[in-house]
């Protein structure tokens, strides 16, 4: 992991571009024990040696896990930390404000990232985030909603709230994202094809919309096609993620998959290999040749 970080960096994502999310839902943390979600955070944070801001998912279902994880992210250097409301139990506004207000008051510096998740069956309300936003160092929101009529009430929502919060689009929408006052967006592409999502962002900050979006087109459209089919195939969001960076010879391994995520098929990973082909990716192999699974 080290290596793959510092290659990273090598490749452009430097403070002002971008931030590492360090064991987050693409990260497996579902599947992780807190120990591991740790050394994760110290292996990342260690081997930026400061030059990218690392923000440690702390998500969880137990507060003094959140908040545990939370002290040790500070604790190690990161700069901030991702937090949603618990997941399985339904939340309520009541809910939601004292989870992020325990999690801020038991700490001390590190930024918080609201991640608002309306599939764990919460989608906050914009008056719960302008309650969030009074919180000192509640200032990111990773955002997607789901309100109705979902296109309208998100760009009305983008207007609300783009001078309280640092807005990451979750939408998959990063160009329209940008032009509303978004600051960043979140893409596993750039795990794979690092060199394309700064270009992309590199044009949206110059305010060149017609060529990020025709990046966007060329690059993060068919690839998340591909992740949606392969939602379909197995869970979590990690099995395309690490085949298509060990494909582009980004890591020599996939390391270990954690049931009830699941390897692709060898099928699957020839497709996977064609689309990475056709975008261009650097590093990809037009043949299977000696390119076995290593996990």
């Amino acid at each position: 992991m080290t290596v793959y970080v510092k290659q990273m960096i090598a490749d452009g994502l430097v403070e002002g571009k971008g931030i590492i999310l360090a064991a987050a839902s693409g990260g497996d943390f579902p599947v992780l024990t807190v120990e591991e979600r740790k050394s994760i955070a110290k292996t990342v944070q260690d081997a930026t040696e400061g030059k990218v801001p690392v923000f440690l998912s702390v998500q969880e279902t137990h507060l003094e896990t959140a908040i545990e994880l939370a002290q040790y992210a500070e604790e190690v250097g990161c700069y901030g930390i991702q937090v949603s409301v618990p997941y399985y139990w339904t939340t309520t506004d009541g809910d939601a404000v004292p989870w992020f207000e325990a999690i801020h008051n038991a700490t001390k510096k590190v930024i918080i990232n609201m991640y608002n998740t309306p599939w764990e069956n919460y989608d906050a309300p914009v008056e719960v985030l302008h309650e969030l936003a009074k919180l000192e160092r509640v200032r990111v929101l990773k955002f997607f909603t789901s309100r109705e009529p979902m296109t309208f009430r998100w760009m009305q929502s983008m207007t609300e709230l783009r001078d309280e919060y640092a807005i990451i689009d979750n939408t998959l929408n990063p160009v329209q994202h940008h032009m509303l006052g978004g600051t960043a967006f979140i893409t596993h592409l750039a795990s794979v094809w690092p060199q394309h999502e700064l270009k992309m962002y590199e044009l949206l900050e110059e305010g060149n919309y017609t060529g990020a979006l025709k990046m966007w087109e060329g690059g993060m459209l068919p690839w998340y096609d591909f992740r949606v089919k392969m939602g379909g195939y197995t869970s979590g969001e990690s099995p395309p993620v690490k085949a298509a960076m060990h494909l582009a010879g980004r890591i020599e391994s996939e390391g270990p998959y954690r049931l009830p995520s699941r390897p692709l098929t060898k099928d699957l990973r020839e497709e996977l290999r064609q689309l990475l082909l056709k975008l261009g990716v650097p590093g990809v192999k037009p043949a299977t040749v000696n390119q076995d699974i290593r996990i």
